[in-house]
C-alpha cells in the first residue's frame, strides 16, 4: 500500500465509469486522409538512445523482480518478504534487521500469468508468517515453473500441490511438509503451528476442494444457474443423495515447536487457534457418523490435550469461530435435521472457562421467524465477546424436478419496476442465493434480534453489541441507474430491534464509531454525527465558511466526495477528518470548536497530511501518543512523513522528507523497528528498515540489472492550458538525452499522472504506454495532466494537451512530425476524440474507445450488469445531462461524427468480452474509418476483457503497439499484420511462429519527413 496522494476519491457510480467517455469539439485545422502503409523501410530513424545501456525489450520482462508480503518478527528482529519475478520462480528471504544473517528458501512457481482470458486473475503466494515467540517464520511453497509446464503439457494431470516450510531463525533449519493446503499459529503465543493436508487421492482430492468452499456453497435445494443465464434443474433432495454429496475432511496436523511432536487429526474440514493459544477448535466430516463434529483440545506446555466434543453426529458442522479472548467458540450445524427433504441449521455456542467445555443450541430453527433460517455461513463475535451476529436466510426454494423445463420457454423478462436490471440480476443470483438477514443474539440475554430485512442489507454492529447502524440505497436503486443515488441510514438497537431514522439519501457511505455512540456522515458539503444515545443531529463544520472538507479538485457532474474520516480518539471523544492538505479534530457532540491538528501547515505548503495507521488492530487514536503522518508536497512531488500531536501548539515536526515515493510503513509490534519501501523513477521498489524512519538502510536490491539497461530520467513539465490554467506532466526522456537532436514522441493520459512523478515503472507488456520501454527505445514520452469543464470532456483534452506538446515542441527537441498519442479505456475514448480535431498526431493507439455516445449511453456494463447512463450524467463521461436534455452534447462528442476528418492512422483494441466499454464501440470506429479510406486496424482478443488478461494476450498487443508506433515514428518497416492483415482462415498461423521483435533501435539522429 503507497501512501495516499490527494486525487480525489470518486463516487461509487463515477469510479464505475472507468472505460467509456465523451467530448466536444475545439477548432483546430484538419487535413486529407492519411496514405496507408508503405510494403517496404519508411523513412530514416530520429534520435536513438545513445548511452551504454542495452534498449529494453520484452526479452527482458520477465527478468524484473518485485517485493511482496513484507514483514516484521513482533520484536522487530527479523524482516521476511517474497522476492520474484512477474512470471517465474520466486524466493523467500529472512534476514536480521540489525545483524547480517539472512536465509533463503526457493518459493517456486509464484510468479504465475494468467494463461486464458476467463481464469483467475494471475496467482497471489500469501505472505510469510512469523510464529508469536519470534522463533520460525512458516510460509507455502511450491513447485517450480518447470514442474507446472509439465503438468500443463500433460492433459488432464493435476498441477503440482503446495509445500509448507518451516524455517527455524536459530539455526536456518528448513522443515518441509509436502501436499499442505493451509497452515495456521497462534496470534499471541508461539510453540504451535497446525497444517491441513491434501487428499491422499484424486477423488478426496475434489471432495476436499469443495469442503474448502464451504462458506460459499449453495442453500440445499436451492436452483443452480448456468453461465448463459438458463435454471439448471436439481432433482428432489434426499438423505442418500445428501449422503454420496457429503463432504470428507483430511488429516489435520498439530505439531509442537519446541519437541517436534506431532499429532494427527483424521477427516478435518476448518480448524482454529484461539488467539490466546490456549485453545484449538476444529470441525470433521467423515464416513463414520460418529466422527461427525465440532471439538476442542487445549493447548499447553505438556503438550495437545484431548479431544473433547462440543457437538457430534452425523452432519455438516460450519462457521467455526472464537471469540478474541480464546473463551468461547460458535458454529453451526445441520445434525439435527440432516436426514430432512431440506436440512436446516443451529447455532451452537460453547464457553471455554476452565469447566469441561460443552456447546449448547442457542438459535433453533424452532426459535426464529417462519420462513427462515439459519444461515450457514457468516458467523462472528462482536469484538467484547457479548454478542454473536449470524444471519438469517430465507428458506431455501423447492427444487425443480430435472426433466421440467425440457420442452418449456426459456426467456428473462425484463419489468419497469424492477429495481436491478435483468443482467445484473443475473451476475448477482449466487450472492441473492446466499442472502442472510444480519441478526445479533445477545449471550446475557439468550434474545435473539433480527436487524436485517429486504431493504436494509448493509449494517454495521458496534464493538459491544448495543448499536447498530443500517445503511441502505434500494429506495434509490432505479434512479441510480441515471446517476441519482444515495443511502438512507437508520440507527438500530440489537438488543430490542428498535429503529430510527438518521438520514435520507446521503451521497456517501455512512460510518457507525468505534464506540457505538455515533454516526458519522457527510451531506450537504459538511460532516454530520446522529447521536445513537440521544437522537440528536450536529453539524460539526458548517460554520467552518473558510475551509472546504469535500475534493475541490472533484471534475466530475456529481456531488464532491468528502477528503474522508482519519480516525476516533479513544472513547469516541474526537472525530478526526481530513481536509484536502490538513487533518482536523472535530468534537462528535459540537461542544468543543474545531481544531487544526496540522496547525494549516498543510495548505500553507501545499502539503497534503495523512494519517499513517502502524496498529490495525486499534480502533482508536491514543491521544497521548505522538501521531505519524504521511506527507505529500503538492507541487513538487516529493514525499516522505511528519510527526505531530493531538493537542500540541506546535507545527508538524518533520521526520523525512525526499524526491521519491514511499509505501505504507510497517511496524514492529513489540519494538521501535520500522520497514517501508521507497522508489524513484530510477530506484525500484525496494525494502528500507531501522529504529527510526529518518534513519533507514536499504537492505533489498530487487534489480541490480537494470544497470545493464537504457532507462532515461524524468521531468516535471508545467504548462498553461487554452483557458489559462497552469497544468503539470511528466516528460521521460531516453538515456543520454541530446537536446540538439530530435526525438519522436508518444502522448499518454488519462485523467491526472503528474503525481506519479516517482513511481517506478516494471518493463511489462500491456495495452498501456510503458514509459521507461519507450524511453529506452529512443522516444519522448509525455504524460500531461487534463483540466476538465463538465458537458465539455473532449474539449477539456483538447485544450490541456494540444498546449502541453506544443510547449515541448517549443524547446527544440520534439519532431513535431512524429508525435504519437495513445490511451486505454477513458484515455482511448479520448485520444479518438482528439485525432478528430487536429492533425497533429502521425499515429494512435485506441485501447478500448468508445466512438459514439449515443449508442454507448443507453448500453449495459456487462461486467456488473448496471446500465451506463450514470456515467455520462454523473460520471467520468462529464456530460452532466441527459441525451434527451442535451441530445447535441452527445453528438459533440463523439468521434464517429467526424471521422472524415481524421488523418491519423489508428490501431484499436476492442475485445469481444468487454465488460466495461461494448466492443461495438471500436467496430463503429473502424467501419467508419474503412469507410472514408482511413489506415485502421482493430484487434479483438477472443474472449478477453477491457483489459487483456490473458498474459499472451498482453505481450501481443505491447508488441503490435511497438511495431505500429515504429513505423510511423521512427521510420521502421511495416510489419506483416499491417501490410497484409490477417485472414480469417490463416487466423492463429502468426502465433506459430517467432513473433517479429521491434527493430533495434540506433544510429544518429536525422531530419525526417511524414512516414506513409
Amino acid at each position: 500500500m503507497t501512501v495516499p496522494f490527494p486525487r480525489p476519491r470518486r463516487s461509487a457510480w463515477a469510479r464505475a465509469a472507468a472505460a467509456a467517455a465523451a467530448l466536444t469539439p475545439a477548432a483546430f485545422p484538419l487535413v486529407a486522409p492519411a496514405r496507408l502503409p508503405a510494403q517496404g523501410p519508411a523513412r530514416p530513424a530520429t534520435a536513438a538512445p545513445t548511452g551504454a545501456g542495452r534498449a529494453l525489450t520484452q526479452t527482458e520482462y520477465d527478468t524484473w523482480r518485485g517485493v511482496q508480503g513484507t514483514t516484521l518478527s513482533r520484536d522487530g528482529r527479523w524482516l521476511a518478504y517474497q522476492i520474484g519475478p512477474v512470471v517465474g520462480d520466486g524466493e523467500l528471504v529472512v534476514r536480521g534487521t540489525s545483524a547480517a544473517t539472512e536465509y533463503r528458501v526457493p518459493r517456486g512457481y509464484t510468479g504465475r500469468p494468467q494463461l486464458t482470458p476467463n481464469a483467475d486473475s494471475g496467482f497471489t503466494a500469501p505472505p510469510p508468517v512469523f510464529s508469536a515467540d519470534g522463533r520460525i517464520v512458516a510460509a507455502m511453497t511450491y513447485a517450480p515453473r518447470a514442474e507446472f509446464e509439465r503438468a500443463r503439457a500433460r492433459r488432464g494431470s493435476q498441477p503440482p500441490r503446495a509445500t509448507l516450510a518451516m524455517l527455524s531463525l536459530a539455526d536456518g533449519k528448513v522443515t518441509s511438509v509436502p501436499r499442505v493446503r493451509s497452515f495456521q499459529m497462534p496470534r499471541e503465543t508461539g510453540g504451535w503451528i497446525a497444517y491441513l493436508m491434501e487428499p491422499a487421492d484424486s477423488a478426496g482430492r475434489a471432495a476436499a476442494a469443495n469442503a474448502a468452499r464451504d462458506s460459499s456453497a449453495r442453500p440445499a435445494g436451492a436452483a443452480a444457474t448456468s453461465p448463459g443465464g438458463t435454471p439448471r434443474p436439481i432433482a428432489a433432495d434426499s438423505a442418500a443423495r445428501r449422503e454420496r454429496r457429503k463432504e470428507n475432511g483430511t488429516t489435520l496436523v498439530v505439531r509442537n515447536l519446541a519437541t517436534g511432536e506431532e499429532t494427527r487429526i483424521d477427516d478435518v474440514v476448518s480448524y482454529a487457534f484461539a488467539d490466546s493459544g490456549r485453545w484449538l477448535a476444529y470441525t470433521t466430516s467423515s464416513r463414520t457418523p460418529a466422527r461427525d463434529g465440532a471439538w476442542v483440545r487445549t493447548l499447553g506446555p505438556t503438550g495437545l490435550g484431548d479431544e473433547t466434543a462440543l457437538a457430534s453426529g452425523r452432519g455438516n458442522y460450519r462457521a467455526l469461530t472464537f471469540d478474541r479472548g480464546g473463551r468461547q467458540v460458535a458454529f453451526v450445524t445441520d445434525r439435527d435435521a440432516y436426514t430432512a427433504d431440506k436440512p436446516t441449521y443451529t447455532l451452537f455456542h460453547a464457553r471455554l472457562d476452565g469447566r469441561a467445555p460443552a456447546a449448547r443450541a442457542i438459535v433453533t430453527p424452532a426459535g426464529i421467524e417462519r420462513g427462515l433460517v439459519v444461515s450457514e455461513r457468516g458467523v462472528s463475535f462482536v469484538r467484547d465477546g457479548s454478542a454473536l451476529v449470524l444471519g438469517l436466510a430465507p428458506a431455501p426454494l423447492d427444487s425443480i424436478p430435472a426433466d421440467s423445463l425440457a420442452d418449456k420457454a426459456v426467456l428473462d423478462l425484463w419489468h419497469f419496476r424492477d429495481l436491478r436490471l435483468q443482467p445484473q440480476q443475473r451476475l448477482e443470483a449466487g450472492r441473492e442465493r446466499g442472502r442472510a438477514y444480519t441478526a445479533v443474539y445477545t449471550l446475557g440475554t439468550g434474545r435473539l434480534v433480527r436487524l436485517g430485512n429486504d431493504t436494509l442489507q448493509q449494517i454495521q454492529v458496534s464493538d459491544d453489541g448495543r448499536a447498530a447502524l443500517a445503511v441502505t440505497g434500494i429506495p434509490y436503486a432505479i434512479s441510480q441507474m441515471w446517476g441519482e443515488g444515495g443511502s438512507d441510514v437508520w440507527a438500530l438497537d440489537p438488543r430490542t430491534g428498535a429503529r430510527r431514522a438518521v438520514a435520507t439519501k446521503v451521497p456517501f457511505q455512512a460510518q457507525l464509531s468505534p464506540g457505538g455512540n455515533f454516526a458519522v456522515f457527510y451531506q450537504d458539503r459538511r460532516w454530520k454525527t446522529f447521536d445513537l444515545r440521544t437522537g440528536r443531529t450536529t453539524d460539526l463544520t458548517g460554520a467552518l465558511t473558510n475551509v472546504r472538507f469535500d475534493q475541490e479538485t472533484w471534475d466530475t457532474p456529481s456531488d464532491p466526495a468528502p477528503w474522508g474520516v482519519a480516525g476516533w480518539t479513544n472513547g469516541d471523544r474526537s472525530l478526526l477528518v481530513n481536509s484536502r492538505y490538513d487533518v482536523w479534530e472535530l468534537d462528535p457532540e459540537g461542544k468543543r470548536a474545531p481544531r487544526v491538528v496540522t496547525d494549516s501547515i498543510g495548505v500553507r505548503s501545499r502539503t497534503v497530511f495523512r494519517l499513517v495507521d502502524l496498529d490495525r488492530e486499534d480502533r482508536f487514536i491514543n491521544p497521548a501518543q505522538p501521531l505519524l503522518l504521511s506527507a505529500f508536497q503538492d507541487s513538487t512531488k516529493a514525499a516522505g512523513f511528519y510527526r505531530d500531536r493531538l493537542g500540541a501548539t506546535a507545527a508538524p515536526e518533520r521526520i523525512v522528507m525526499a524526491d521519491a515515493r514511499f509505501g505504507q510503513p510497517l511496524k514492529a509490534r513489540d519494538a521501535e523497528v520500522y520497514a517501508v519501501t521507497r522508489q524513484t523513477y530510477t530506484e525500484s521498489p525496494d525494502v528500507w528498515v531501522g529504529t527510526r524512519l529518518d534513519q533507514l538502510s536499504k537492505v533489498t536490491d530487487a534489480n541490480p540489472q537494470q544497470a545493464q539497461y537504457a532507462w532515461g530520467n524524468v521531468e516535471l513539465v508545467t504548462w498553461r492550458s487554452d483557458d489559462g490554467q497552469q497544468l503539470q506532466g511528466l516528460l521521460y526522456k531516453p538515456e543520454s538525452f541530446d537536446a540538439s537532436k530530435k526525438y519522436p514522441m508518444v502522448v499518454y493520459f488519462y485523467e491526472s499522472l503528474s503525481d506519479n512523478l516517482h513511481q517506478y515503472h516494471t518493463p511489462s507488456g500491456r495495452n498501456v504506454i510503458n514509459p521507461v520501454v519507450y524511453a529506452s527505445n529512443g522516444y519522448l514520452v509525455f504524460f500531461p495532466d487534463i483540466a476538465y469543464t463538465d458537458g465539455f470532456p473532449g474539449r477539456s483534452a483538447m485544450q490541456s494537451i494540444v498546449p502541453g506538446v506544443q510547449s515541448l515542441i517549443g524547446r527544440g527537441y520534439v519532431d513535431a512530425k512524429h508525435i504519437g498519442i495513445g490511451g486505454q479505456s477513458w484515455g482511448g475514448y479520448q485520444s479518438a476524440y482528439m485525432i478528430t480535431q487536429t492533425p497533429l498526431f502521425a499515429a494512435a493507439f485506441l485501447g478500448a474507445p468508445v466512438a459514439n455516445m449515443t449508442s454507448a449511453y443507453g448500453g449495459i456494463r456487462w461486467e456488473s450488469g448496471v446500465a451506463r447512463a450514470f456515467q455520462y450524467e454523473k460520471g467520468q463521461s462529464r456530460i452532466g445531462k441527459s441525451i434527451w436534455d442535451a441530445p447535441l452534447r452527445y453528438i459533440e462528442n463523439s468521434p464517429l461524427f467526424y471521422m472524415d476528418k481524421v488523418t491519423t492512422p489508428m490501431l484499436i483494441m476492442s475485445n469481444d468480452a468487454d465488460g466495461a466499454v461494448p466492443w461495438y464501440q471500436g467496430i463503429e470506429m473502424f467501419v467508419a474509418a474503412r469507410r472514408f479510406g482511413k489506415e485502421a486496424y482493430l484487434l479483438n482478443y477472443n474472449g478477453d476483457g477491457h483489459n487483456p488478461r490473458k498474459r499472451a494476450n498482453q505481450l501481443d498487443v505491447d508488441r503490435r503497439m511497438q511495431q505500429f508506433f515504429a513505423h510511423h515514428l521512427k521510420g521502421e518497416p511495416a510489419p506483416d499484420w499491417m501490410r497484409n492483415g490477417i485472414p480469417f482462415l490463416q487466423k492463429g498461423r502468426d502465433q506459430l511462429q517467432p513473433p517479429a521483435a521491434v527493430p533495434a533501435v540506433g544510429g544518429a539522429a536525422t531530419s525526417q519527413s511524414s512516414a506513409p
